[in-house]
């Protein structure tokens, strides 16, 4: 074969291997541009010695390493929310292989966001951060809680999103316990408001009875006990007069007999009307208190200064009787804690409230303040509680204040709305 022949046969080949040499070239190029745009980690090189792979540690290393070891999921979108790069946390989260979620569009995994509040989401975030509170679809078909970051990400020709995922779910179940807690202290505190309201009914229906109780053992005293007592007396005297002329010593016994009989009819008069005094149903709490204070005086020794108003009128039925109670019970305790000669009673009234003030000047060892709001009102007697209750069901206010300089006890009811005992 000539030479011309053998130079027409080899001129294919060398073409052909013109051309590989030019892909790789290309392709070395290609990869020369990665490199050094930041889009190449780490190269494998195929040797005598197998792979070797080899990485790129440059000036943006560290913060892949940060982005790689960081526990929220990290990504990069293009503008259409596509994924570029995402981190190993991200693909956690979605329990999707890192190489299936990039290239693949986090719109399709973003739930229980209207895609219109979305789209302008990720529009902003082309300029200026964003938040994003959403449930990401994971590939078992679970929803994940989480909060998006997003934020514009400009490097060279380069326009993207960065995205940080912050999984939400231990907070989503401190919250639903915290509502849990919550909820239960509501109930907790309904059923005790249920349960104070139930006493505060059972308290009042209980001091409705006592006082029905308290009229009715009254108005037997006077009309059936005092009636005997006075037919008593009128017997003694007749026996005295049909048997004449008696020996001094028999006289002397049924003057005794009388003038007991009298104690005891008069002592019946006073527990019934102290009971409960006719006066305040006829007349009112003016007369009766002013007829109680007038007992209490000629009882006890004490000098009471009584001060009520030219015209208090009637009030309702229930509220005169609270303070009549009130009234009752106050000089009753100066009378047996006081220790003091004196006492001062006044009653105010304006268009809203009624106000029932009793003082003394005794002296107490431990000064005391308390109000019908504060529980260590409970501290104090039987007596202070009853006048709490009663005022409690009228809506009103007590308070008891004590020092050197004496005992201050001050009831304050509204006029209306006042709900009955």
């Amino acid at each position: 074969m000539s030479a011309s022949n053998k130079t027409l046969t080899q001129v294919p080949g060398r073409r052909l291997e013109i051309s590989r040499l030019r892909e790789r070239l290309e392709e070395l190029e290609e990869t020369l541009r990665a490199i050094r745009t930041g889009e190449v980690d780490a190269l494998i090189v195929s040797g005598s010695e197998g792979d070797q792979v080899f990485t790129l540690q440059g000036g943006e290393h560290p913060y892949r390493v940060l982005v790689e070891s960081m526990n929220e999921g990290a990504a990069t979108l293009n503008w259409g929310g596509d994924v570029l790069y995402a981190n190993r946390r991200l693909a956690e989260m979605l329990a999707t292989p890192l190489e299936q979620l990039i290239s693949s569009s986090l719109r399709e995994v973003i739930r229980n966001v209207d895609e219109a509040v979305l789209n302008l989401c990720l529009e902003r975030a082309r300029t200026i951060p964003q938040k994003l509170a959403c449930d990401l679809h994971i590939s078992d078909g679970r929803l994940l809680p989480v909060n998006l970051s997003l934020s514009p990400m400009q490097q060279n020709d380069f326009r993207g999103i960065c995205v940080i995922a912050t999984d939400l779910t231990q907070q989503k179940l401190r919250e639903a316990q915290l509502a849990l807690e919550v909820t239960q202290r509501q109930r907790a505190e309904e059923a005790l408001l249920q349960e104070e309201q139930s006493l505060r009914e059972l308290s009042g229906r209980l001091l409705r009875l006592q006082d029905d109780e308290r009229r009715r053992i009254a108005r037997d005293l006077h009309d059936t006990t005092g009636q005997k007592v006075v037919a008593l007396t009128l017997e003694l005297s007749m026996i005295e007069a049909k048997l004449g002329t008696l020996p001094p010593e028999v006289n002397a016994m049924l003057q005794e007999c009388r003038e007991l009989a009298d104690e005891v009819s008069t002592d019946i008069r006073t527990l019934s009307y102290v009971l409960h005094p006719p006066l305040l149903d006829e007349a009112g709490l003016s007369s009766a208190a002013r007829w109680f204070v007038d007992g209490f005086v000629r009882r006890s020794r004490i000098k009471v200064d009584l001060d009520l108003p030219h015209d208090m009128g009637r009030m309702p039925q229930e509220l005169e009787l609270t303070l009549f109670r009130i009234l009752q019970e106050s000089l009753t305790n100066v009378h047996r804690h006081a220790n003091s000669p004196n006492a001062f009673v006044k009653i105010a009234l304006n268009e809203n409230f009624v106000t029932l003030e009793v003082k003394d000047e005794g002296h107490v060892a431990k000064p005391i303040v308390v109000s019908s709001t504060e529980k260590n009102i409970e501290l104090l007697g039987v007596g202070v509680r009853g006048m709490q209750e009663r005022v409690r069901q009228l809506g009103g206010r007590l308070e008891l204040r004590s020092g050197s300089k004496g005992t201050i006890m001050r009831a304050t009811l509204p006029l209306t709305q006042a709900s009955p005992l």
